[in-house]
This record gives C-alpha cells, sequence and structure tokens, in this order.
C-alpha cells in the first residue's frame, strides 16, 4: 500500500461511487415497499373491507414499479461495479 495521498481524481470517483451506493439502498428499498404494497397491503385491506374493491385495478401499476426499480437497481450495480475500479488505486486487495 502506497502511503501518498489521494488526489482529485480519486477523490471524486469515490464520491461517485458513494453516490450511487446510497442510490442503490433508496432504490432496494423503493422496490421492496412497492412489492409490499402490491402483493400484501392492498390484497390485506381490501379482504378486510377497509379498502373498496376498485383498489385491486392499483395493484397493476405497484408491480410496474417494483419491476422498474428492480431493473433501475441492476443497472446502478453495474455502474457501481465499473466505478469500483478506483479503489485498486490505493488498495490492490479490497476483496478482504
Amino acid at each position: 500500500m502506497d502511503p501518498a495521498g489521494l488526489e482529485v481524481y480519486e477523490w471524486s470517483e469515490i464520491g461517485k461511487l458513494l453516490r450511487y451506493l446510497w442510490l442503490m439502498v433508496g432504490l432496494v428499498l423503493a422496490f421492496a415497499g412497492s412489492l409490499l404494497v402490491a402483493h400484501i397491503l392492498i390484497p390485506s385491506m381490501v379482504t378486510s373491507y377497509r379498502l373498496p374493491l376498485i383498489a385491486q385495478r392499483a395493484r397493476p401499476i405497484f408491480y410496474a414499479g417494483a419491476v422498474l426499480f428492480f431493473v433501475s437497481a441492476i443497472v446502478t450495480l453495474l455502474i457501481i461495479i465499473g466505478l469500483s475500479d478506483v479503489l485498486e488505486r490505493f488498495w490492490p486487495d479490497y476483496w478482504i
């Protein structure tokens, strides 16, 4: 490990990597929330008569949102993998 400090480029790339990591957390939470609403909350509340039967029509919208969030999370993961090359510049064995 080289004791030299990090340059502006490395700090910039680390900043991008951290932003995409936080975006990934948000996308996974949005995916889980959308799937939870579509698959559990709406049917449960309709069968317990807390929501009208017409609320079942909103389920495909939440399912489509879940698919969109999932695909966005996969794309973000691929971007994160590409940006992780900056770690090798100052820490060659980052898998430890």
